[in-house]
Formats: structure tokens, sequence, C-alpha cells
């Protein structure tokens, strides 16, 4: 069997592991959804952030547009259109100071133009303006696109606003100045007359060069696509692939979720590998794109699980070198209450030093001082009952052999008595046949009166005789009185012994019932502290098992109390046959005083009757001289002395039957106390089980 420290010790260790484990893999877990959602936050964030400047630089240049619109709209004259000159001078002293304004003004600006229609001049009219490398103002007219086919390219900054019939963004293109530009412009509608077009040219390799040089983690990008999905911007697909049909329409559901919400997210992949991409659609119908691989996101979970790992690792140690300190500290009371409990159960009761552990423990609130407590009660009142049982067991063995001796000397007393009692019937008998003889004979007491005179002086002397032998049997039964006082008074002191022996045994009892009730309640409270556990869940299972623990220790205790309980109530048994016994020979001698009485009372009256003899003897003698003048006195004193030797031989007799019974009752007697005897010898047995 394990001990209970390493029980202990693989308990919380095995507790401790498993929660930092479930610990650890929820932290990893949590970890790697925290930090896919914090990727994801922040790829959406930034895709965002770089939409929002974007579409700051497209707001403005529509605003640009808008406010020259305006400008036109509120001060050209249409009716002087065709006006010659009026074109020429409305665009040198109205639109061209304000559209070179503008245009120093503007960042990113690749070129401002207002053109008219050459229907109404025959050529080109309007003006042009930007920025030259150096931030110098730049400014010229329009070119000229009269005679040209609206399909021919270096007409197309032109009829394409027309075309659309509204203001539109255009694609990436490299213009004349060999720059990166897309083109904002709008037809002039004047009372629903197009009279022209106006337009803004953004450089945009600001734009392509901040997009390009987007870095997310690792390997992260960022591209763009126009409105019809065509890439524009992308590290190794050009604008000839298309998002919607590439690779077979595999980002299809993609462009599908990016036509409905202007700003989201999606799981991707792209040349085999898992991305998340954000998505946000610019003012211009655009859409910025920035992705990341998965695998770097997670790149900051692996070392968190490493960090986590090592943490477990640690705390393994700690709680391995916590438990065995932790068990040692438990488990130590235990197993020396263990100890105490096993040296009490092999009935050892003599007293251990008071270490200071032993001490400790004692001064202890918790179950263990209370278990500690109690067994230190228990001994200490075993070795006080145990002692008190030898000091009785040795004032019964006393007081027994007195009666023993007693019982001895009255069974003498009552032999010799026996022996008087036998002789006095002989001599009665030998009395009443001689007065049988008389009265055969009184016709021959004239011849006989010498053997008459002789007769007399016989029945004179076993009068004397019988007279002395029933004063000795009254000594003897008076000795005898005596000896059954002292054999009485001994008995009583026996019984008083033995009820004290029994009140202490009871009073081991109520000790044992009320140790009984110790461990009932500590087996109850290991009972709610393992329900408690258990409501604590995987926390409470280290309280779980000594909760355990103190509740087998319980039933050990409960154990040990009965097995004690079990020779108590063998010693009980005993003690009570004892006193039975007893109560028996109190009985018995009771019953003996009452026919020692009665021997009494038939000794007194063979005295009585004796005396009588002898004063009728006396009689007989002083009247032989008178004998054969009063021969009818004469036999009738005969009669009379006949009659009072058979009463005499039947009082005897009597007395001889009462002598019988008593003798009986003396070896009732003789047997009650050997039984107590052998009573005794086990009770001793008994005790010396006991090391006090």
């Amino acid at each position: 069997m394990k001990k209970i420290s390493t029980r202990i010790i693989l308990t919380v260790l095995i507790c401790s592991l498993a929660m930092s484990v479930i610990v650890g893999v929820s932290s990893i877990f949590r970890s790697t959804h925290v930090i896919e959602k914090e990727a994801r936050d922040n790829l959406i964030a930034t895709t965002q952030v770089y939409a929002n400047a974007i579409n700051e630089d497209l707001a403005l240049y529509e605003t640009i547009v808008s406010n020259m619109y305006n400008i036109v709209d509120g001060t050209i004259e249409i009716s002087r259109l065709y006006e010659e000159g009026y074109l020429q001078e409305y665009t040198d002293s109205i639109i061209s100071p304000i559209v070179q304004g503008m245009a120093k003004e503007t960042r990113k600006n690749a070129g401002l133009y207002i053109v008219f229609d050459p229907e109404y001049t025959g050529k080109s009219e309007g003006i042009w303006a930007a920025l030259d490398e150096n931030g110098n103002l730049m400014h010229a007219t329009p070119t000229n696109i009269a005679g040209m086919s609206q399909d021919d390219p270096n007409a197309s900054f032109y009829y394409d606003a027309i075309k659309e019939g509204k203001a539109f963004w255009s694609d990436f293109y490299v213009n004349n100045a060999d720059q990166n530009v897309m083109t904002y412009s709008m037809p002039i509608v004047i009372d629903g007359i197009t009279i022209g077009t106006m337009g803004a040219d953004m450089n945009v390799e600001e734009i392509k060069e901040d997009i390009e040089n987007i870095k997310l983690y690792d390997t992260g990008y960022a591209f763009l696509v126009n409105k019809d999905y065509d890439y524009v911007i992308h590290p190794t697909l050009d604008n000839s692939h298309n998002l919607r049909t590439y690779n077979d329409g595999q980002f299809n559901s993609i462009v599908d979720e990016i036509d409905v919400n202007t700003l989201g997210l999606a799981d991707v992949e792209f040349s085999g590998v898992k991305r998340i991409m954000a998505y946000a659609t610019l003012y211009d119908g655009k859409v910025i794109m920035l992705t990341i691989p998965r695998s770097e996101v997670f790149e900051e979970v692996t070392t968190t699980a490493l960090l986590i790992t090592g943490v477990i690792a640690i705390s393994a140690i700690l709680a391995a070198i916590l438990a065995f300190i932790m068990g040692k500290k438990i488990s130590g009371p235990i197993v020396l209450a263990t100890d105490i409990l096993n040296t009490t159960a092999n009935l050892n009761l003599q007293e251990t030093d008071q270490t200071d552990e032993i001490k400790s423990i004692l001064n202890r609130q918790d179950e263990v001082g209370s278990i500690f407590r109690a067994t230190a009660t228990l001994r200490e009142e075993m070795r006080k009952v145990i002692r008190g049982i030898e000091e009785t067991t040795e004032n019964i063995v006393g007081n027994t052999n007195s009666l023993t001796i007693a019982i001895q000397e009255t069974n003498e007393s009552i032999n010799a008595v026996t022996t008087s009692v036998v002789e006095l019937a002989e001599a009665s008998m030998e009395q009443a046949q001689d007065a049988e003889t008389g009265s055969l004979k009184l016709e021959k007491l004239a011849n006989e009166i010498k053997l008459a005179v002789e007769n007399g002086e016989v029945v004179v002397e076993n009068s004397m005789h019988a007279q002395r032998i029933s004063e000795e049997g009254s000594k003897a039964m008076n000795e005898m009185v005596d000896k059954f006082n002292i054999t009485s008074e001994s008995s009583s002191i026996v019984a008083e012994n033995i009820n004290s022996l029994l009140v202490k045994s009871n009073s081991i009892g109520t000790i044992l019932s009320t140790i009984i009730g110790i461990s009932e309640q500590t087996n109850l409270l290991a009972l709610n502290a393992a329900i408690e556990a258990a409501r604590a869940g995987e926390a409470g299972k280290g309280f779980s098992v000594v909760a355990e623990e103190i509740r087998k220790l319980s039933e050990q205790t409960g154990y040990a109390t009965k097995e004690i309980g079990d020779i108590l109530k063998s010693i009980q048994s005993e003690v009570e046959a004892t006193k039975e016994n007893m109560d028996t020979s109190e009985e018995a001698i009771k019953e003996a005083n009452i026919t020692l009485d009665q021997s009494i009372k038939s000794f007194e009256d063979i005295i009585s009757y004796i005396l009588t003899s002898i004063q009728a003897t006396e009689k007989l003698r002083q009247g032989l001289s008178t004998v054969d003048s009063d021969k009818e006195d004469a036999i009738l004193a005969i009669q009379n002395i006949s009659s009072i030797t058979e009463e005499t031989a039947a009082t005897t007799e009597e007395l001889s039957a009462s002598m019988e019974e008593q003798a009986a009752t003396i070896e009732t007697i003789s047997g009650s106390t050997d039984n107590l005897a052998q009573t005794i010898i086990k009770l001793k047995e008994l005790v010396d089980r006991f090391s006090v």
C-alpha cells in the first residue's frame, strides 16, 4: 500500500498538471482566438486606413472638378458660344486663372483641364494646368481634338466622359508625360446641352508605391482591383487577370460578397496558402485588398505555446516540491496517530514521551488534534480503569482466600459437631435400650437392686457425658456462627468489590461510546469535506483525498474501539457471573446461619433434656431404697426416662440431618468460591493483556 504522503504528492501533482494543462490548452486556444481576432481586426482596420487615405485624395479631386463645374455653370453664357473670340476671352479672363490657382494648390496633381467642344470655334478651346517635377506651374491649351475620332486614344480624355454621360474615374494609365495617373472627368452640360468636358489627372505613383510597399507580417501584401475586378496593382498578377474569373472562378464568392459589402473580411486560399483577406471599396469603385497568411498570424501562438509549456513544466516542479512538503506535513500526524492507535489496539497503554511534535499536534484545533486528544484521553482513562481492575482483583483474591480458609474451618467445625452428634445419638440409643430393659425387668427389680444401682450410676455417668458432649457441640456451633459471620462479611466485601468493578466497567463502556461518537462525527466531517471537494470540482480533488484518509482513520478508530468494547463486554460478563455466584454464596450463607440457629436451639433442647434425665436418674438413685415399696412409681419413672431418651434420640437425629444440610451448604459455598477463583483468574488474564 502506498504511503499517504506519496498519494498526496501524486494527487497534488496530478491535479496541478491537469489544471496547468487545462489552463495552458485553454490559454493557447484563447490566445489563438484572440490573436486571430486581433489580426482580423487589425487587418480590416489597416485596410480601412489605406482606403480612407486614398478616398481623401479621390474626394479632393472630385471636389475640385465639382467646383470647376460650378464656376463654368455660373459664369459661361450659352448664347455667346458661337460668338467669335468669346471662348478665348472667357478662358483667358475667367477660367484660366482659377484652374491655374487650383492646380498650384492641389497635391498629386498631374493636370486640371477644361475643354470646350471644337464645334463652336473649329478647334479645342480651354485650359490645362499642372505642376512640373520641381513644383513649377505649367499651363497650355488642351490637345486639339478637332477632326479626331471618338475612338482615338488621344481624344479619350474628352470623349470618355461624354460617353459615360456623368462624372467617373478612369483606370490607371500612363499619360503623355510618362506618369501613372487616373482621371476624374465629367461632361459640361448646361441647360441640357453638352458643351465640353473637364477633369483632373491625379498622379497615382505615390498610391501605387504605398500599396506595393504595404508589408504585413512576413509575406502579407496589398493589391488593388478596378470596379470590374481586373488586377490593377498586384505583386505577381497584371491587369490581364480578373479576380472573378481567376483560377476558374475560385474567388467568385468573394466577389459576390464585395458587391454587397463595401468593407469586410474573407478566408481564401491562394497558391496553396491559406490567407485572411480584408477588402474596402473606394469611392471610384476600385477595391483595395490586404491579405496575410494564417500561418504567420499564429507564429506568436506557437511562441506562446512554448512559453506556456515551459511554465507548466516549472509549475509541475514547484507543485511537486510543494506537494512533498505538504504531504509530509499532512501525513506525519496521521501516521503518528495510526502508530498510537495500533499500540492501543495491541493493549499497550504505557505512557509515551511527549515530544515537541506530539505537543504541537495536541494543540491543533482541527480533526487531527481532536483525534489525538481523544486518543490520549482514552489511553489515560483505560490506564485508570485497568489499574482499578487490578487493585479490585487483588482485593477479591485476598477476600476469596480468606473466605476459603473460613469455609475450611467451618467444615472442620461441622465435622466435629457431626461426630459429637453421632456419639450423642449412640448414647441416647443406649439409654433408651436401658430404659426399655429396666421397664421389662421391673418385676425383677427387687432381686436386682444392685444391678439397678449400677445401671443408675451408668445412666448418671452417661448423662454427664452427654451433657459434656452437648456443651462441646454448643460451643462448636457458636464458633461455627462466628465463622459464618466472617464468611458473610467477606462475601459482602467481595460483592462490593464486584459491584465497584462492574461500575468501572460500565464507565469504560461510556468512554467507548464517546469515542465511537467522536469517530462517527469525524466520519461525517470527512464526508462533508468530500462533498465540498466534489462541489469544488478539479480544484477540490486534493482535499477530497485528505478527507477520504481522515474517514479511513476514523473507521480504524471505530474498529479498534469495537475490539476494546468486545474485551470489555467479556470482562463485564465474567464480572456479572462472579456477582451471581457471590449472590448465590451469600444466600447460601444466610440459609446456613438459619440452620445454625436451629442447631443451637436443638443443642439447648438436648442440654435441657439431659439435665432433666440427670435429675430423673438422681431421683432414681435416691429412690432405689424405696423401689420395692413404690414399684409403680419406679415403672412410671422408667417410662418417663424412656420417653425422654427417645425424644433425645429424635432430636439428635434432627440435629444430624441439619448438620448434613449445613455440610451440603458449605460444599455449595466452596464450589461457588472455586468458580469465583476461576473467574478471577480469567479476569486477571484479561487484565494482564494490557500493558500499563
